[in-house]
């Protein structure tokens, strides 16, 4: 398995270098992704899958790796992260003041997916969170 790795989406150059900073100093791979790389599965791109296995099971594990559209916000993925390094660099994001808004950890289940594909699902999710947290607001008078 590889060593830790966040992999960053659409991200501007000074606001990267910033990023870049904060995984170095964690000992921490940042993994920029450019456009032709974003169909690429998560996996093959922070290390965690190897490229052979990957052609050998390709068949039974990879879904259409294209999102219903183009990565077109930040985002980053952190791959191989412990509970501890996952808290610590959430810190010191907030420490650094780098608000990235959508945010993944990899997971079996998102291994074989595009960071198109995450993307969406990450848009989904803040989505329904946003229109549940509207719901459980409280009526306001008229």
């Amino acid at each position: 398995m590889a060593d830790a790795a966040v992999l960053i989406y659409h991200m501007k150059e000074d606001r990267m270098r910033r990023l870049k900073e904060v995984c170095s100093s964690m000992g921490i791979r940042a993994v920029p992704v450019d456009r032709e790389a974003e169909r690429a599965p998560v996996g093959l791109l922070s290390g965690m899958l190897d490229p052979v296995k990957l052609a050998r099971s390709a068949s039974g594990q990879m879904q259409e790796n294209r999102g219903p559209k183009e990565i077109d916000e930040e985002m980053i993925v952190m791959a191989g992260f412990t509970e501890q390094l996952f808290n610590s660099f959430l810190d010191r994001l907030k420490e650094k003041t780098l608000r990235i808004d959508l945010k993944a950890v990899q997971t079996e289940t998102n291994l074989y997916w595009s960071g198109e594909m995450l993307q969406a699902e990450l848009k989904r999710e803040r989505e329904l969170y946003r229109n549940m947290m509207h719901m459980n607001s409280p009526a306001r008078p008229l």
